[in-house]
């Protein structure tokens, strides 16, 4: 198959390995499917899988890639990097992925990727259907939106459509009924031709309108939050991930970031969909996966990431990860110890 590689139920692809199998698996089988360069459709060789993925070039810097397939066996994507002048919004219905380590299991979520995406290997599990409608949208378009509605835009979208904020996306947010309606009608589109781009237009705009809602902490939320208060709270999330080892408690947490500890739960679970307990401890099993990749020994890894013995870490981590630190670590790094 190609140049990738097949160990224990698993392939591994690099990014352009990827797209050349589905291409040239595509061009031989449908080849009216390629002939549009602004809607092409690219279906899985019946060796990968079943399922397809389309990308629809809308102009006016607006674009959508539909994900809907599943792979016959674990596929880990080596991904080389790339640069993009666009941010990303991934409307994902069902998804079951492991990144950096971590196990992220997708279920009507919406994710926010910010411009250029890093090397990086990601493994998507044969198990679960991978269902999605990525919106992409040029930065200088997002920008003239941000500027022009900045009263009404959480503060960290403003600084990343400004250049200001380098994070490489933000957390899930979840997918609401309107946006789910939304994506049924793209899914669903009855058009042709300039009709249909119009109407996907439209829908991929008003998603992302959506987004930015909920994102500010308007629409349904019980809180009614202010952007000043939903910046404390992504304030707070940048002092947990530097650290990890020593976190602050709660009480110390909440007045670092200038609310009280009532707020700050409610509001972590509310934008966060976790408790600030639970996003600690996602961001110590990250940080953990990464150092186990280094094949540094478990108890230092404990010790690095916060917890007070080695057999509490591995409680933890298995917990989490549904294997223990010295299992993970065996089967990522083949001279581990």
């Amino acid at each position: 198959m190609g140049t990738g590689t097949k160990h224990a139920m698993t392939i591994t692809l690099q990014d352009k390995e990827w797209f050349k199998l589905l291409w040239e698996g595509t061009q031989s089988k449908h080849p009216e499917l390629l002939a549009n360069p602004k809607n092409r459709t690219l279906i899985l060789p019946s060796e990968l899988g079943r399922g397809y993925k389309q990308d629809i070039i809308l102009g006016r810097g607006v674009s959508l890639t539909l994900h809907r397939y599943q792979t016959s066996e674990d596929l880990i994507f080596v991904n080389s990097g790339m640069e993009r002048d666009c941010v990303e919004f991934s409307f994902v219905m069902s998804a079951k992925v492991i990144f950096e380590g971590q196990l992220f299991v997708a279920n009507q979520d919406v994710v926010f990727q910010n411009s250029d995406a890093p090397p990086h290997q990601l493994q998507q599990c044969g198990d679960t259907e991978f269902c999605a409608i990525d919106v992409h949208i040029a930065k200088s378009l997002f920008l003239s939106m941000v500027e022009d509605y900045e009263d009404s835009v959480l503060p960290v979208l403003r600084r990343i459509a400004a250049g200001k904020d380098n994070r490489p996306g933000l957390p899930p947010l979840g997918i609401t009924p309107e946006m789910q309606q939304l994506l049924r009608q793209i899914w669903h589109c009855p058009h042709t031709g300039l009709t249909r781009s119009l109407f996907l237009e439209a829908k991929a705009l008003e998603l992302i309108g959506l987004y930015m809602q909920v994102a500010a902490g308007a629409g349904d939320n019980p809180l009614k939050l202010p952007n000043s208060d939903i910046e404390s709270l992504h304030h707070a999330q940048d002092i947990l991930q530097r650290n990890l080892a020593t976190p602050p408690s709660l009480m110390e947490l909440a007045r670092q970031v200038g609310i009280n500890d009532r707020k700050l739960k409610q509001g972590f679970r509310e934008i966060f969909n976790t408790t600030v307990f639970g996003y600690l401890t996602q961001q110590r099993m990250e940080r953990a996966c990464e150092l186990l990749q280094q094949e540094i020994a478990v108890a230092t890894v404990a010790s690095r990431v916060g917890y007070s013995s080695p057999a509490a870490f591995s409680v933890a981590f298995r917990r989490t990860l549904g294997t223990t630190p010295k299992g993970y670590q065996m089967s990522t790094c083949r001279g581990a110890r």
